[in-house]
């Protein structure tokens, strides 16, 4: 089925279903450790430190979302570009994109880093955090932002592994980072009762670490590839190649996570009983989004592999597999948001206003649980635009799931009520699933190509 050369994996030989199963579990389970150890931050901090510190960190992490997206944009363009040389068979150009997009951005983040220390209670004012929590909010953003290099060279370097083929080597750098986490919540809040500040620290050091792990894995892994140390650290031909992808995502899943500090903004007016109950929901939400999100990841390398190759018409076997089993999956995720809202909602918070928290996240669940069928096939069919490159269409969609989203929110919400903040949700997810259906069949895809 697979052509396997040191842990990378040639995705355009045997079956599509089999060979998309191989590469997408390790990142589905990537994933979900790292959506653990962010759940362990909620769980430790909203049980031991209270509603309020649980707020807190919800409002703060609407923010850290858009570090983490801007990274994981700015790295896609390399996936992309990787992935296609790579299926092409041109592996003299891929040590050069490694260093090209690794060195960029480590700049980024570290200026990232120095902007955020000066303006982060300015950005908490903007986004109406109430007094009550403001001082716990500082201390997560600010600690959190101090690995803002680690976390932008981290997702360069696994754009790298995953084009190539190679899922598993970050699953085992996501577990380390689950136990290190872990580690370090128990350590920083319970024993040296820094507070949520603590939750934050021991998720930058874990991701330092990971990150120190990662580089010396992918150079080996080069050299075992004979693809030694090149004639030049950046390559500017292929950096505009690479910005061709990754300037649009990045953009596009800034403006989603600020679209979500907007969204966020709306829910602060309701008080902490709200913003606690929808950071709850949203991290069960997110857990449950795994499987389709991390599937249509795995699909792009697919694609982008398969389109170098010249071979597009695997491209529609690997869609119609991944539908089924994403969506299957999706109905049982479905089910058990359904049918335990409560216990769901209930392991994140204890203390005060608990039954208002638990209300409000159960609701929130209830409301998009079957939605998640069609996002699944939104995730998928949208992963294939952004694996052969067009881009216009990928952001496109994404924006405009985000913004039927943030309308509903900032405009109905005064005149249906709260539970507008997650049927936006829903509806959002509908109308952009339609749109990705019909210019799918359109085939105008078929037609995109970066190397």
């Amino acid at each position: 089925m697979e052509k396997r050369q040191r842990d990378t994996c040639d995705l355009t030989d045997g079956s599509p279903s089999e060979a998309l199963l191989a590469f997408a579990v390790p990142l589905i389970l990537s994933n979900l450790f790292q959506q653990f150890y962010n759940i362990i931050d909620s769980l430790i901090v909203g049980n031991c430190l209270g509603a309020h510190a649980l707020a807190a960190v919800g409002s703060a992490g609407t923010v850290t979302a858009v570090l983490v997206q801007l990274a994981s944009g700015l790295a896609l363009g390399a996936s992309v570009v990787i992935a296609q040389y790579f299926g092409a068979g041109k592996r003299e150009k891929i040590q050069v994109c490694m260093t090209t997009i690794a060195l960029f951005s480590l700049a980024v983040g570290i200026l990232l880093t120095g902007v955020t220390q000066i303006f982060a209670e300015e950005i908490l004012l903007v986004i109406r955090t109430p007094g009550e929590i403001m001082r716990d909010s500082m201390a997560y953003l600010t600690i959190y932002f101090w690995g803002s290099g680690a976390i932008f060279l981290y997702n360069a370097l696994n754009a790298v592994f995953i084009a190539l083929g190679d899922s598993r080597t970050p699953l085992y750098f996501l577990i380390i980072a689950f136990f290190l986490n872990v580690a370090g919540d128990l350590f920083f809040i319970l024993v040296c009762s820094m507070g949520v500040g603590g939750g934050a620290l021991a998720t930058t050091l874990s991701q330092v670490i990971c990150t120190a792990l990662a580089f010396l894995v992918l150079e080996h892994k080069m050299r075992c590839l004979g693809m030694g140390k090149g004639e030049r650290l950046f390559d500017r031909t292929e950096f505009a190649r690479m910005m061709r992808i990754a300037v649009p995502a990045a953009l596009q899943q800034s403006v989603v996570s600020l679209g979500n500090v907007c969204v966020q903004t709306v829910t602060n007016g309701f008080g902490p009983a709200v913003m606690a109950g929808c950071t709850a929901a949203n991290k069960a939400v997110n857990l449950a989004s795994t499987v389709p999100i991390n599937w249509g990841n795995a699909l792009s390398g697919y694609v982008g592999q398969n389109m170098g190759a010249g071979k597009v018409e695997r491209i529609g076997q690997g869609v119609k597999s991944s539908l089924w089993i994403t969506g299957g999956l999706a109905a049982l995720m479905a089910g058990a948001l359904e049918w335990i809202p409560e216990e769901i909602i209930g392991w994140f918070v204890e203390g005060e206003q608990v039954s208002e928290v638990i209300q409000v996240g159960a609701s929130y669940l209830r409301a998009v649980s079957w939605f998640l069928i069609p996002f699944s096939g939104y995730m998928v069919i949208k992963s294939v635009f952004k694996g052969v490159g067009d881009m216009g269409w990928f952001v496109g969609l994404t924006l405009s799931s985000l913004g039927i989203r943030v309308l509903c929110a900032f405009l109905l919400t005064p005149v249906v009520g709260v539970s507008m903040l997650w049927w936006s949700v829903a509806i959002g997810w509908s109308v952009a699933t339609g749109l990705t259906v019909a210019y799918y069949f359109t085939g105008r895809w078929k037609t995109s190509k970066i190397a």
